[in-house]
């Protein structure tokens, strides 16, 4: 069986965190034949076999919202990096969300999610309930006080691989104090990192008090590589 690996590239252009590529790879491993990939500045920043975990992030972070009737309402939902638009698609399909801020500091990106990715993330950019914000997420963050029931994070490849530098900050313990500040009480915030980290863990404990991590390990991959981490924290 011959596996084609050739990628097309179906866009590149320059960008904040250097060259953006979205390119479509063909391979016969692939459930439906094939995969988006998007490249920032030479790193994979995400493909479509991602999807599973970009998902959990959502649905990781619903699951811990509280019962009680303060929850049973309107939600308000901030998308840190709006990648191929899976966890923004996840989300919308949560029947309490009300409204969605999407960060994401790329244009092309926000525009490839409303042309060339419009089928693939269901139409996720036109929903009525999603505000895009082209802008730095710690931009939108440092100006909101208990604005947020649930926070999404996915800027990078998590705390310990960087696709923008200044992100830094973010995992920081002056980073994460904002976060905190912009949560409603109870509200929740959720990360998405590549593999696990023990300063983030550090971080959010000192921060919130307390932290969760959900382990998911692709058995289908061919390398040894640790499991994605999907790190959750509430505003208590």
């Amino acid at each position: 069986m011959v596996v084609k690996k050739i990628p097309r590239v179906i866009e590149s252009t320059d960008g904040v965190g250097g060259t953006l590529m979205l390119q479509y790879r063909n391979t016969e491993l692939d459930e439906l034949g094939g995969r988006f990939e998007l490249i920032v500045g030479g790193y994979y920043v995400m493909a479509a076999t991602d999807g599973p975990t970009e998902r959990m992030l959502s649905s990781e972070a619903l699951k811990l919202l509280s019962s009680g009737d303060k929850f049973k309402g309107k939600l308000t939902v901030l998308v840190g990096g709006l990648g191929l638009g899976l966890t923004l698609n996840e989300i919308l399909k949560e029947k309490r969300v009300s409204d969605v801020w999407v960060a994401e500091i790329e244009e092309a990106v926000i525009r490839w999610n409303k042309t060339y990715l419009r089928d693939f993330n269901g139409d996720s950019l036109f929903d009525e309930r999603v505000k895009i914000h082209h802008t730095d997420v710690m931009g939108l963050i440092e100006k909101r006080r208990r604005t947020f029931d649930v926070i999404l994070m996915d800027v990078d490849n998590g705390p310990s691989f960087l696709i923008h530098e200044g992100n830094g900050f973010l995992y920081g313990l002056s980073g994460m104090k904002k976060v905190k500040r912009s949560l409603k009480r109870g509200g929740v915030f959720a990360l998405w990192a590549h593999c696990p980290d023990d300063e983030i863990e550090i971080v959010l404990e000192k921060v919130f008090g307390g932290f969760g991590v959900k382990l998911i390990k692709d058995n289908n991959l061919e390398e040894d590589l640790p499991p994605t981490a999907i790190y959750t924290a509430i505003r208590r």
